[in-house]
């Protein structure tokens, strides 16, 4: 009897009865007042672990917040910090109730602002030399706060005038870490056929290998090569190093096989020790050269800089004089500078500028220790020799630099100074005292070499990217030169009297460039020059890149030695840097093809 009453089915009013019948029943249910029975929700704050330095009551006070479903609770939280949304890392933070009971509030010390970037020149007061919690608000006219309780994350905002932007790009050293212990190795194979017009045909085939071993602090890497030609095969190893960072940003430590630095003194291979300066140890925008922009403002100011028509820098400044010295730029050209005052009043000026290699930003220091062997490919000679060098950005765009460089029979000492002339480029000057003893081959020589080097952008996209004439008196060797002469080497040509060289680069719209590099090296004693060029056309089609090239190296002995060549790069699709090369080239009626 129940089984035929629970199937039959009921008419629709019977079902309208009932359905309002259970509404009203669970509307009173919901409506009813609480009894004496309902509880709040606890928990047994014994079952927390608490981390040293918490008070006792931490856990409770956790607990009761989770229970009554608020977001946070007051305590100390590794939370992500963003600076004006730009990430900022991870840092240990004290949270507190705000007075007026909505939500919490960060407590921020000085350490952490200063690391963060704060600009105390631009406040009212100094910020304290203790860790009292600072309300930054208050501090800094405009500045807030945000707090993702979900996310962790605290979102400050600070106005750019309030800030270093030195440390854009930039982690603190304190918070560096030697990364992971990795092994790798990278290949390049390639093979080339030469075919002559008079039959005659050569093959060569060559694998280059470049591997590395990451453990704790310590960075190995060797180069492998290996060469079969027809005539022979050849295994040889070269720039094997291990290299570690020194404290905090003065540089790295390098042992085994590495070069010197070619700031001052030309590039010498060795095998010893090196320390150096890393410039990527630098914030960003102090890694290269960018000029000063000064100058007065009627009022609170909103200043941007434009170069070739793109902002690359925005702040606001305060009534009266201004200095920008932070600018992350590169290259050469005109920077454009719009000052918009409060009351809308928008000023325009030009301010060129020019750059080159040793040019550095007011402040900053680069050096380079080397003690050790010189490393020659020939293997003629391999003398000790030891090279310091320094150099500093200064005042008034320029830069100062020197070095000393000693070995078992040459001592050289350089001095030299470099200065953005705004309209007119870019220039430097430096002389070079060297004296060498070559034994039987000459005795003792001494001399100077001066030389100036030159750089400057133009409006028509033309850059004159380095220019250098070097002179030098009789008696002045390079090291190199003098390792050759002293041991009787066949690759000696004699010391240069002068050397002249320019590189010129020239952009056609957004996809094609071209550049020609010349340079004429003429030497004491003998009438002979030696004088090469290089030319190359840069274009791309949508991902297919061709690069044109010619190159013509001229001496009075050994005649022309001409090459042209065409190039294509395909990417094959496999990965993001997969991609496939072929060469075309001639050199004096030889034809080769080289795919790679």
């Amino acid at each position: 009897m129940r089984n035929t009453i629970r199937n039959r089915q009921l008419p629709a009013s019977h079902c309208l009865v009932v359905f309002l019948s259970a509404a009203s029943i669970s509307l009173l249910f919901i409506a009813a007042p609480a009894t004496a029975d309902d509880r709040t929700v606890q928990f047994n704050p014994n079952f927390m672990r608490q981390t040293p330095g918490q008070s006792i009551d931490a856990s409770v006070a956790a607990l009761s917040t989770l229970a009554t479903e608020a977001s946070l609770a007051p305590g100390r939280y590794r939370v992500e910090v963003l600076v004006n949304l730009a990430p900022a890392g991870k840092h240990e933070i004290d949270f507190r109730e705000r007075s007026d009971g909505k939500g919490l509030e960060p407590c921020l010390s000085a350490s952490l602002l200063r690391e963060l970037g704060l600009r105390e020149q631009g406040l009212a007061e100094p910020l304290p030399s203790d860790e009292r919690c600072i309300d930054l608000p208050g501090l800094v006219p405009d500045a807030t706060y945000d707090l993702d309780p979900g996310q962790l994350q605290l979102a400050l905002s600070i106005p750019q005038i309030a800030l270093r932007r030195d440390v854009a790009g930039s982690v603190a050293p304190e918070r560096w870490d030697n990364g992971i212990n990795a092994a790798f190795v990278s290949y390049q194979a390639s093979a080339q056929h030469f075919s002559g017009n008079t039959g005659t045909s050569n093959s060569s085939q060559d694998l280059s290998l470049n591997g590395g071993i990451n453990l704790g602090g310590w960075r190995l890497r060797s180069s492998q090569s290996w060469r079969d030609d027809g005539e022979g095969r050849d295994w040889v190893h070269f720039n094997t190093y291990a290299q570690h960072d020194l404290p905090g940003n003065w540089g790295t430590l390098t042992l085994g096989e590495t070069f010197s630095s070619g700031d001052v003194f030309r590039s010498l291979p060795i095998k010893g020790v090196q320390l150096a300066t890393d410039m990527g140890m630098l914030p960003d925008v102090m890694q290269s050269y960018a000029p000063v922009i000064r100058g007065v403002a009627q009022s609170r100011a909103k200043l941007e800089v434009l170069q070739n028509g793109y902002p690359i820098y925005s702040t606001y400044v305060a009534a009266g004089p201004y200095e920008i010295n932070d600018l992350g730029i590169g290259g050469s050209g005109d920077l454009e500078i719009v000052l918009t005052e409060a009351d809308g009043q928008v000023r325009r000026f030009i301010q060129p500028y020019s750059t080159l290699s040793n040019l550095l930003r007011e402040g900053v220091w680069r050096y380079n220790l080397v003690a050790g062997r010189y490393d020659g490919a020939d293997g003629i000679d391999n003398p000790a020799l030891w090279q310091a060098t320094l150099a500093r950005g200064g005042q008034w765009s320029t830069t100062l630099y020197g070095g000393l460089l000693g070995s078992e029979y040459y001592d050289a000492a350089n001095l030299g100074i470099a200065r953005d002339i705004g309209n007119l480029g870019a220039v430097s000057l430096d002389v070079t005292q060297a004296r060498t003893d070559l034994g039987e081959q000459g005795g003792q020589v001494q001399g100077q070499s001066y030389s100036v080097r030159y750089g400057k952008a133009f409006q028509t996209g033309t850059s004159l990217r380095f220019a250098g004439y070097r002179y030098s008196t009789e008696g002045y060797r390079e090291f190199a030169e003098a390792v050759q002469q002293r041991n009787a080497s066949s690759r000696y040509q004699g010391n240069r009297r002068s050397r002249l060289e320019s590189s010129i680069y020239q952009t056609l719209g957004n996809r094609n460039s071209l550049s020609l590099t010349l340079s004429q090296d003429d030497y004491w004693g003998t009438n002979r020059q030696r004088r090469q060029y290089q030319f190359q056309f840069n274009t791309q089609y949508r991902r297919v890149s061709i690069n044109l090239y010619a190159s013509q190296s001229l001496s009075d002995d050994s005649g022309s030695d001409r090459i042209v060549g065409l190039g294509v790069t395909i990417p094959l699709g496999w990965g993001t840097s997969t991609t496939a090369s072929f060469d075309v080239q001639e050199s004096n009626g030889h034809s080769a093809n080289a795919p790679r």
